[in-house]
């Protein structure tokens, strides 16, 4: 099979220059020869971004990367790319994607920054650039008990914003036997009132978000006569095949039947609800 030369840039979310901090939010990615010019953009997981610029207002980052993400699309039909092919141009398509990639990635002033132009060598520009955006926005090198502690660090910043966070304490229950700790448990006169716990269920097993669920399960009801009647799971699920969203379906039905209540983790509005019902 033929190996294409490509050129890519991580697209970064930077609101705050003086600082240099950063956010990957998407891959742009360019193969010259074939005149194939494309990207991948967060357009659903807004959480880690929010959570960690805390100082703007959600709804004006997801404004930004709605908007950026048009615009790229319009760069994206300059170029001719539609799907795996290219639209026929009366001019060479080559140098019309690849002038259009150094002219989208060159350093500017703005909130959406580029990081310094990369390159590989791929039988499929279109696989490698799913490739990289799974690697260096959604990471999916890092393990699930990493992505459930950025998730509980997304809650907790969710719960500062409401100043409610000092009302949630992290505790361990303990039978004699079995224990486990809750980061987020609500006290009210020193008695535990309700348990938030963040679970990430968008393992790339579905046997493992099966696994993960189950264990979760297993502790509410072990634990049951030491718990509050109140207890709340905020989980991300997976955004891939099927397979995945069945066995995440599977698993949210069994925690409903046991009277635990399910939030979205990602969706701001709903964790407030729950935190503060």
């Amino acid at each position: 099979m033929k190996k294409h030369a490509v050129s890519y840039a991580i697209i970064r979310f930077q609101p705050h220059v003086e600082t240099e901090e950063f956010a990957n939010i998407g891959i742009v990615l360019v193969a010259p020869r074939a005149g194939y010019l494309d990207f991948r953009l967060e357009t659903r997981r807004h959480g880690r971004v929010t959570a960690f610029f805390d100082s703007l207002e959600p709804v004006a980052i997801r404004s930004v990367l709605k908007n950026y993400h048009s615009e790229l699309k319009r760069i994206r039909d300059l170029a001719g790319h539609v799907g795996d092919g290219q639209t026929r141009f009366e001019f060479d398509l080559t140098d019309n994607a690849e002038h259009l990639f150094r002219a989208l990635t060159k350093d500017r002033e703005g909130i959406i920054r580029f990081s310094d132009i990369r390159f590989a060598m791929t039988d499929s520009p279109k696989a490698k650039l799913e490739e990289l955006f799974d690697y260096y926005v959604r990471r999916n090198f890092s393990s699930s008990l990493y992505r459930e502690g950025l998730l509980e660090r997304h809650v907790r910043q969710v719960l500062k914003l409401r100043e409610i966070n000092r009302n949630f304490k992290r505790r361990t229950f303990n039978d004699g036997v079995y224990s486990a700790t809750f980061p987020f448990v609500e006290i009210v006169d020193d008695k535990a009132v309700k348990i938030l716990k963040p679970i990430y269920l968008g393992q790339e097993d579905p046997t493992r978000i099966l696994d993960h669920g189950n264990k979760w399960l297993f502790t509410i009801k072990r634990l049951k006569p030491l718990l509050p009647r109140g207890v709340v799971f905020a989980v991300e699920g997976p955004t891939g095949k099927a397979s995945q969203q069945r066995a995440f379906q599977e698993t949210i039905d069994l925690f409903k039947a046991s009277n635990i209540q399910v939030v979205d983790a990602t969706n701001q509005r709903e964790l407030i609800d729950a935190a503060e019902a």
